[in-house]
């Protein structure tokens, strides 16, 4: 499947919430160390779907990414390393700024890694929802991305996005 859209979601305190809009497929989410693994269990999955019966379609696979975001790469490192972050990430992580963030994004989908991503952080909400509705959604709104805005707002209380970028 080409995607032509990237799917996004985020997860604060054990609650995940989709920032984009939701098809009717079954998420499924999984964890890898790197891209490749997270891409054969994409594989696998949608093909079990098609085992099954079903449309490779009906399953949307999210793959979780652990981040921590600042507006440079540098702050983010010295932030990240100074947080009680364990040092085996679950699943793949990314330490950097909100462009790299985006651009990680769009290469997951892009390259059928994964149709969308789930976001975890181990900071402050708060603080990382700044980077996110202020620097990483718009960028993926740029490169076609459609959220929704309501979710965004009660999510990321985050009111100034773009509305040209909400479905």
């Amino acid at each position: 499947m080409s995607h032509t859209y990237t799917r996004v979601a985020v997860e604060f305190v054990g609650v995940r919430t989709e920032l984009t809009a939701a098809s009717d497929a079954h998420v499924v989410r999984i964890q890898a160390p790197d891209l490749r693994e997270a891409q054969q269990q994409r594989a696998r999955l949608r093909a079990e779907a098609v085992e099954r019966g079903e449309s490779a379609d009906s399953t949307a696979v999210f793959l979780d990414l652990e981040i921590h975001i600042a507006a440079d790469a540098r702050t983010a490192r010295r932030e990240f390393a100074a947080l009680d972050a364990p040092a085996d990430p679950a699943s793949i992580r990314y330490i950097g700024t909100p462009s790299g963030l985006a651009s990680l994004i769009s290469d997951v989908t892009a390259a059928d890694v994964a149709d969308g991503v789930t976001l975890l952080v181990h900071d402050s909400a708060d603080r990382q929802s700044i980077f996110l509705s202020g620097g990483v959604l718009p960028l993926l709104g740029s490169r076609g991305t459609r959220f929704d805005i309501d979710i965004v707002d009660a999510v990321l209380g985050a009111p100034h996005i773009a509305p040209t970028l909400a479905s």
